[in-house]
C-alpha cells in the first residue's frame, strides 16, 4: 500500500476534523476491568519534582510535564508496588512524556539529522544505564552532551536495571524501549515529510510508538516478579502484551485526538480514520472505540490459555502477577486520562457517557 505525501492532503484532513464536536465513550465501558489507585504520597510528588527541577529547565515543558501529573498515572497503573517502586514507575512517566512531547509540541520540527542523533543518544544512554554493573561510571553529558530530555534517562534507567530481578524481564525492557523510541521519532519524520500513513503502516508504528509496553515493563520491575527466560517469548504472552498495548493506543488516541489536531498532527487513528475510509468524525470516535473493546473481549478470552500455560510450567503466581499488572496498566491509565487536565473536560461525579470535545480547541476553562 502507498502513502500520499501531499501536504494538501494534511491540510484538507485537518480541515475535516478541527472544529468538529465528538462524544467521547466511557472508557470503562469498552474495557470494565476494576481499578485500583493507592493514596497519594507528597514524599512520591517531592522525587518527582526533584527530578524535574534537574533536568526540565524550560518553563513550558515544565507546565506540562506537571500536567501530566505522573504520580497519579503511577499510583493507579501499579497501585500494588511499595514506595521505591512506584517512584521508578512515576519518572518513568515524567520521562516518556518529557521525550515525547518534544515531538509532539514541536521541539523537532523539520531537524531530521537531530531526531536521528537524539534518539540514538538516548537508546544508548538506556542500555548503559540499564545493563552496566556501576551506573555510576555513566556520564549522560558525555553520551548526550546537547539533549536534557535525553541524558535525563539515566537517573530511572539505572535504578530499573538494579530492581530488575530477571535477565529476561531487563532484556524485554530494552526492546521495547529502544522499539517506543524508534517508532516516535518515525512519527516525527512522516510529520516532517507532510505524510498521511495508511492505516496499516499507522498501526503497526503505533504498537510501538504508545509506550505501553516500556510502561507495562517498568510495573512489572516495580511489582519485582523474576520471571522465566522464555516468557516474554512465548506467543501467548506476546499476544497478551499486543492486546493491553492495543486497549491503551487506541483509547488513547481517541482522548488525545483533541490536541493532536491543535498541533497540525494527523498521525493519530481518529483523522487517519476519516481519511482513509470517508468518515466522519464522530464515526471514526466509534470505530475506534468498538477496536478497543474487542481488543478487551479478546484478552479475556485469551485469560484461560494464560493460566493453562503458567501451570503446566509451575509459575501460576508469576503469570497471576503479569495478567493483573496488564489490566491494571490499562485501567490505571484510563482512571489518569480523566483526572488530568490534558485529554477531557471531565470533573469527579460527571457521566463519563457524556463527555465531548471539540477537535483541535483547547479544552474549556
Amino acid at each position: 500500500m502507498s502513502m500520499s505525501s501531499n501536504k494538501t492532503d494534511v491540510e484538507l484532513l485537518i480541515a475535516k476534523c478541527v472544529g468538529q464536536r465528538v462524544n467521547i465513550p466511557d472508557l470503562f465501558v469498552l474495557c470494565p476491568w476494576d481499578v485500583e489507585v493507592s493514596p497519594r504520597d507528597e514524599e512520591l510528588e517531592k522525587e518527582v519534582e526533584l527530578w524535574r527541577s534537574r533536568w526540565i529547565n524550560d518553563p513550558t515543558s515544565l507546565k506540562r510535564n506537571r500536567i501530566v501529573d505522573p504520580c497519579l498515572f503511577a499510583r493507579a497503573a501499579a497501585p500494588k508496588a511499595a514506595f521505591h517502586e512506584l517512584v521508578i514507575v512515576s519518572k518513568w512517566v515524567a520521562w516518556i512524556y518529557y521525550w515525547d512531547d518534544a515531538h509532539d509540541f514541536g521541539d523537532f520540527n523539520n531537524r531530521p539529522q537531530e531526531v536521528i542523533t537524539h534518539r540514538k543518544q538516548t537508546i544508548e544512554l538506556f542500555r548503559q544505564s540499564l545493563f552496566n554493573k556501576s551506573s555510576s561510571c555513566v556520564d549522560p553529558a558525555t553520551i548526550s552532551p546537547n539533549y536534557l530530555t535525553a541524558q535525563s534517562v539515566h537517573e530511572w534507567g539505572a535504578v530499573v536495571g538494579e530492581k530488575s530481578v530477571s535477565p529476561s524481564l531487563k532484556n524485554w525492557t530494552f526492546k521495547v524501549f529502544s522499539d517506543s523510541c524508534t517508532a516516535i521519532s518515525r512519527l516525527q519524520d512522516e510529520f516532517d515529510k507532510g505524510n498521511v500513513l495508511d492505516l496499516d503502516i499507522y498501526w503497526k508504528i503505533r504498537m510501538d510508538s504508545s509506550a505501553a509496553l516500556p510502561t507495562l515493563a517498568v510495573i512489572l520491575v516495580a511489582d519485582q516478579v523474576a520471571f522465566p527466560d522464555w516468557f516474554f517469548e512465548h506467543e501467548l504472552v506476546i499476544k497478551a502484551t499486543e492486546l493491553a498495548d492495543i486497549l491503551i493506543w487506541v483509547t488513547n488516541d481517541i482522548v488525545s485526538a483533541r490536541y493532536e489536531l491543535q498541533c497540525k498532527h494527523v498521525d493519530n487513528l481518529i483523522p487517519l480514520l476519516v481519511h482513509h475510509k470517508g468518515i466522519t468524525p464522530q464515526e471514526a470516535m466509534d470505530e475506534a472505540g468498538r477496536v478497543a473493546h474487542q481488543a478487551y473481549l479478546d484478552f479475556e478470552a485469551l485469560e484461560s490459555q494464560l493460566i493453562h500455560l503458567s501451570e503446566s510450567h509451575g509459575i501460576s503466581y508469576e503469570m497471576r502477577r503479569f495478567i493483573a499488572s496488564c489490566k491494571f496498566e490499562c485501567t490505571g491509565i484510563f482512571h489518569w486520562t480523566y483526572h488530568v487536565k490534558r485529554f477531557l473536560p471531565w470533573e469527579p461525579g460527571m457521566d463519563r457517557g457524556s463527555v465531548s470535545v471539540v477537535l483541535g480547541e483547547d479544552l474549556p476553562s
